[in-house]
């Protein structure tokens, strides 16, 4: 880490304690301020002219926010963020004839991310404008490699939605994501109580069955149900090839208020079907409960569901991936789409692609474009690991354990340059990996299948350093 880096980083940490942060609408003077900002951070992952962009939105904002060439758009205005007299954030709102609102973009100056709430308070201007406006939906989208600004959507309440290829630059996922404007997180947190199907519910089983299922497939009737019941009093020999089920219900206040079946698959996954709720709250809490259930027990839950604005907030909201549309499946004129949920992912980042190849094909089309690929050797390379791995550890050399478990937490300063200095020792083991003709996650996936054999969980667990020796 340079000296000039670290007085950088200082005078950044002192600015942001002093200044005060501000959020104003933008002026005619803040045109090269805007233009750097969008120019600077949206050509990482977006093709075309945003300058251009830049100039075309502020001239809508300042023609008093109509947009002359959006058929779409109603209004326009562009918001910046001040800290003291340092514009640092930028954001954009087109509100929409369908009663929605576009964030088009938001974009904080990567030296003041983090650290003084301006994301937050650019975000809070577009729910107070959106609020005003009578809008009932907030959108958006997010490149998929950029995952900390989806992270800090996420974390705020939004929700991902869907993810398209090659959108606005080929080979880059593009994600969807939402926020309805009105709605009462809390109101779709309802509590369920879960019990397994016992034949004394079989008639509340029916009844509930025949009322909110066929709206959604066609052949239910009570054979359809004793059909079901069957499939649960098989579950003692648990034989997949039987098709056994486990049935439970859930009950609010006593009130039946869903049903979900898990019906074990060939292969290892399980498919919810019947899963049927009374409301998108008790739905959700219909998943939370599925996903506890999946634990130890299955790698994939899946389910088919009827396409409809509360279903599709459901599952959206509890992390599930949209894997398909099923016309006709479950009845003439009626689509289903199927529902899949992972036991390993917790969030809706690089479902749909392998983000480590897709970066890593970002960063050697950048170090081919300066030519850096043919002054590159494989000694030289492996110096750089080595010179990065030392830069790292100057970072934590003069530190206890504590202390710097305590900065990560506490300075925003400190661990922005531990990551940096991370990401510079995996950037040259891309290009140490690709220049010797091998593919990274291949050879460690290999190396880990390796280390399962040499330290077997019954001998190693626990255990530090060399205390067990491992066979070769």
């Amino acid at each position: 880490m340079s000296t000039q880096f670290s007085d950088h980083n200082k005078k950044l940490s002192d600015l942001e304690e002093s200044a005060v942060l501000s959020i104003r609408d933008a002026t005619s003077e803040d045109r090269e301020a805007v233009r750097a900002l969008l120019h600077g951070t949206l050509r990482r992952n977006y093709d075309g002219d945003h300058i251009a962009q830049a100039d075309r939105i502020l001239d809508a904002h300042l023609a008093g926010g109509k947009d002359a060439v959006g058929h779409f758009s109603l209004t326009q205005r562009v918001f910046v963020a001040m800290l003291g007299d340092d514009l640092i954030g930028v954001m954009n709102i087109a509100e929409k004839r369908q009663g929605t609102m576009k964030i088009s973009p938001l974009i904080i100056n990567p030296d003041y991310r983090g650290a003084n709430g301006a994301g937050s308070s650019l975000l809070d201007k577009a729910l107070e404008v959106a609020q005003a406006r009578g809008v009932r939906q907030l959108y958006g989208t997010v490149a998929e490699s950029s995952s900390w600004i989806e992270t800090f959507y996420l974390n705020r309440g939004w929700t991902c939605g869907s993810q398209a290829d090659s959108q606005y630059r080929p080979g880059v996922i593009e994600h969807a994501i939402y926020i309805n404007v009105d709605d009462d997180i809390s109101a779709y947190e309802e509590k369920l109580e879960f019990e397994e199907y016992s034949p004394e519910k079989y008639e509340e089983l029916n009844d509930f069955l025949l009322e909110h299922m066929p709206a959604f497939a066609d052949g239910i009737d009570t054979e359809f149900v004793q059909a079901l019941v069957a499939g649960q009093e098989r579950k003692r020999e648990r034989v997949v090839e039987q098709k056994y089920k486990e049935v439970y219900l859930g009950y609010e206040g006593g009130v039946l208020s869903s049903v979900v079946a898990f019906g074990p698959k060939k292969g290892g996954s399980v498919k919810l079907m019947p899963l049927c709720a009374v409301s998108r709250g008790a739905m959700q809490e219909t998943l939370r409960f599925a996903q506890e259930w999946a634990t130890g027990r299955t790698y994939k839950l899946y389910t088919h569901q009827p396409v409809d604005a509360a279903t599709v907030t459901a599952f959206e909201d509890e992390m599930w991936t949209l894997e398909g549309l099923l016309p006709g499946a479950y009845g003439e004129g009626k689509v289903a789409a199927q529902w899949g949920w992972l036991s390993n992912e917790t969030t809706h980042l690089g479902r749909k692609t392998d983000r480590l190849k897709a970066y890593s094909e970002r960063l050697l089309a950048f170090t081919q474009a300066r030519g850096w690929d043919e002054l590159e050797d494989a000694r030289s390379l492996s110096m750089a690991i080595g010179g990065e791995a030392g830069e790292l550890l100057a970072e934590l050399q003069w530190l206890s354990s504590d202390e710097v478990l305590d900065r990560l937490e506490n300075d925003s300063g400190f661990k922005k340059s531990v990551s940096f200095e991370v990401a510079d020792i995996l950037n040259y083991l891309i290009r140490f990996s690709r220049h010797c003709g091998f593919d990274l996650i291949e050879a460690a996936d290999k190396k880990l299948a390796v280390n399962i054999d040499r330290f077997p969980v019954d001998k190693v667990y626990g255990l530090k350093g060399k205390t067990y020796k491992a066979s070769e």
